[in-house]
């Protein structure tokens, strides 16, 4: 006997799938312990197809598919508690391995109009359209699949109010934060990254916003590399949520009037060439932080001496979140991949390999026993004098991490940091890179 249920009882779709034990049989019990649960009334069922797996996992048997419709009383969560239940008494043990085999699964592929953006449960689901496996069953049920609800991943948000309202329905729904930010022009290198965030967290921020404030007097900020179609795609493919791209005026108003300036750590090297460069990078990263409350944000550790400077502004601040910095990703020659590099004239571009070149020979003495402070920046001096085309504004040899100076004699590790200014091609273009010469489990460097 059908449940008698109230006219508000919303409309529900729910994908049925088995590939282990009596497929058929898990379907069936499934659907009649549906039919009982209280608040739930089984309107149709599909009929069963089977089809392969879809995704990596290990050799495993093809599944039997299928929908059903239904109609509820229950709330989007308690529905999927109830589904996880059956599962449970199908024999499917939870939390379950992506993509392994399952006696019964069963997605909520739709919850009336409504949409659900949080850690355990994300409606209309993203991948339905994707799926020939869900999208017979729905078409069999009667649905128009053209006209039905899905996820426009990344969403593009533009204004800061919608960011903000993104990111608490989020945090409302459990689910942990990773931020990317970048000024776009995006890269393998920002791929990387955003790669990393998305193994990590629930929901992906990739921020681009060429800031203003960070660039000085005479320097590219309009003509640093945009691409915003090419950001968007490459932002796609890494399975970024959501891309936050505001212009000047959402970012700073007219009455802004508050920076951020970090001591010791923005002192020297891009420091000294760029005065004020740095509170602007600490201003526009504390806004970013603020705005979309992250639990982790990630930078590459090529800009080695933004990253100590980040670090330091997180710390002092008290902003509640994990800074991940991610490896330098760099072109077959070594050179370290940056959005700048598209300047580069053909001859600048071969010439720039030098810069990891000479560091690789300093890391390399260093391995054989080398441990003398000036010895090792002399070595990279030395091969970096081997390419004319490089303009040289510094060599350095800091510590790890908040990159304070090392002074004269032995050490015992250390990161090397060079910056160099080529000038061939349509632009001049700089060029930073950096090696530790110890890797992060006490290895000697050895690349």
């Amino acid at each position: 006997m059908r449940a008698i249920l109230p006219v508000h009882a919303t409309a529900v779709y729910v994908g049925l799938g088995s590939n282990q034990g009596d497929r058929r049989a898990n379907l069936e019990r499934a659907l009649e312990r549906l039919a009982q649960v209280p608040g739930v009334d089984v309107l149709a069922a599909s009929s069963f197809h089977e089809s392969e797996l879809v995704g990596d996992g290990p050799p495993q048997g093809a599944f039997l598919n299928g929908a059903v419709a239904l109609r509820t009383t229950l709330p989007a969560a308690a529905l999927l508690a109830v589904l996880k239940q059956l599962e449970v008494q199908a024999g499917r043990v939870l939390p379950a391995q992506p993509n392994h085999p399952r006696p019964l699964d069963l997605d909520l592929l739709f919850y009336g109009d409504r949409w659900i953006d949080t850690a355990a449960l994300v409606v209309p689901h993203p991948r339905w359209h994707e799926r020939e496996f869900v999208r017979r069953p729905l078409a069999e049920l009667g649905l128009d699949l053209e006209t039905l609800p899905r996820w426009q991943r990344p969403r593009v948000a533009r204004e800061v109010g919608e960011l903000w309202s993104v990111t608490a329905g989020w945090l409302a729904g459990g689910c942990t934060i990773g931020l990317v930010p970048t000024m776009g022009s995006l890269h393998e290198g920002h791929a990387s990254l955003l790669r990393r965030a998305r193994a990590e967290c629930d929901r992906v921020v990739a921020t681009v916003f060429v800031n203003p404030l960070q660039f000085g007097p005479g320097e590219d900020f309009a003509a640093y590399p945009r691409d915003l179609g090419g950001d968007l795609a490459v932002c796609a493919a890494a399975g970024v949520d959501l891309l936050f791209a505001p212009d000047v005026a959402q970012m700073y108003g007219d009455a802004f009037a508050s920076h951020v300036a970090v001591g010791r750590e923005a002192e020297g090297m891009e420091g000294a060439l760029r005065p004020g460069h740095f509170a602007g990078v600490a201003t526009v990263v504390a806004r970013l932080f603020a705005m979309a409350r992250p639990h982790r944000a990630y930078f590459g550790e090529k800009d080695a001496q933004q990253l100590a400077v980040i670090r330091r502004m997180t710390l002092d601040l008290g902003f509640p979140l994990e800074v991940v910095p991610c490896p330098i990703v760099r072109e077959a020659d070594g050179l370290a991949m940056s959005s700048r590099n598209v300047y580069l004239g053909d001859d600048d571009r071969r010439a720039s390999a030098v810069l990891h070149r000479a560091m690789q020979s300093a890391a390399e003495r260093f391995r054989r026993g080398l441990r003398d402070r000036d010895a090792l920046l002399a070595r990279v001096r030395a091969v970096l004098a081997t390419e004319p085309r490089a303009a040289v504004d510094y060599v350095e040899l800091r510590r790890e991490g908040d990159l304070a100076e090392l002074p004269p004699g032995d050490v015992d590790g250390g990161r090397l940091l060079v910056a160099a200014r080529f000038s061939d091609g349509a632009r001049p273009v700089r060029l930073l890179d950096n090696l530790s010469l110890v890797d992060r489990v006490g290895n000697q460097a050895h690349d």
